[in-house]
């Protein structure tokens, strides 16, 4: 198989070899990556080249082929470390909390529900009305008969009461 047999396929490679070494480049970051994917864009076109006869832009072909093999090279560069075994995994940080901050938010969560329950009653329900149902002043003051600058009377309260009761230890 001469280069005569397939001049366009070389000729397109040849005229857009460094547009699609930057592109590659850009994705990869390394000089000797870049020089080995874009080898292996023109080899994987060249093993296909019978393939390739209805495609109008041979060119544009070459620079998408070499963008989407510098693609999936950072692909798998990324996922190694989980694929290869488990060299580096110890650099992933488990977002689980540890069974010690699983005990001590258990335990603030019934110092918060103790305070809460501790507050008067009218202050307690603006608090639940206000951060649990997501109701604003206005809405609060209808449901409970009051006034919004109560409301916020009362969620002024509230929220103190609670901040000293949860900064005592």
């Amino acid at each position: 198989m001469s280069e005569n047999r397939h001049p366009p396929l070389l000729q397109a490679f040849l005229s857009v070899r460094e547009r699609m070494m930057a592109t590659i480049y850009r994705r990869v970051g390394c000089r000797a990556t870049t020089a080995d994917l874009t080898q292996d864009t023109f080899l994987k076109l060249w093993e296909r080249r019978s393939l390739l006869t209805d495609v109008a832009d041979l060119a544009g072909y070459l620079v998408a082929t070499g963008r989407n093999l510098a693609a999936d090279y950072e692909r798998r560069r990324r996922i190694a470390p989980f694929i290869l075994g488990v060299d580096g995994l110890e650099r992933i940080a488990d977002p689980a909390p540890s069974a010690e901050d699983v005990v001590m938010g258990r335990d603030e969560l019934r110092r918060l529900q103790k305070a809460i329950d501790a507050l008067p009653p009218k202050c307690r329900e603006v608090f639940l009305l206000s951060r649990l149902d997501g109701l604003t002043y206005a809405e609060i003051g209808i449901r409970l008969n009051i006034s919004p600058k109560t409301v916020f009377s009362h969620m002024v309260t509230a929220l103190e009461r609670l901040k000293a009761e949860m900064m005592r230890t």
